[in-house]
Parts: C-alpha cells; structure tokens; sequence
C-alpha cells in the first residue's frame, strides 16, 4: 500500500473513532472530530482514485467491480 494512503487511512480511521466516541458525551468535540475525520477521508478518496488512475474521485463501474471483484 501506498505510505501516503495508509497515513490517510490511519488519520480518518482516529478521526472517526473520536468523533464516534464524543458523539453523545460532548457534541462539540464530537462535530470538531467528525470535521477532521471528513477532511481526511475526502482525501483519503481522492488519493486512493489518484492512485488507481481515476480522476476527480469518480469510480469508473467496471473498474469499481474489477478490484472488488477481479
């Protein structure tokens, strides 16, 4: 895997947990968390698009099905 991807992987991964944890114990860390997961994991689509030659972040069907099922 990509060092760049698993780094983005691994940053939305905490990102997610902490929002999840916070959300009914303390709503603004819970939405200050969800914001940076999200941030992440936008980029984290985009690199993963980037990487397997697909723009804009866009799958492209047969080639979604490919990977997954290929």
């Amino acid at each position: 895997m990509d060092p760049r991807l698993a780094q983005l992987l691994q940053m939305t991964s905490l990102y997610g947990t902490l929002a999840k944890f916070y959300e009914h114990s303390d709503p603004e860390k819970h939405i200050y968390f969800y914001k940076k997961h999200f941030q992440y994991e936008m980029q984290l689509v985009q690199m993963y698009w980037a990487l397997h030659g697909h723009g804009h972040g866009q799958p492209e069907t047969h080639a979604w099905e490919d990977h997954y099922h290929g």
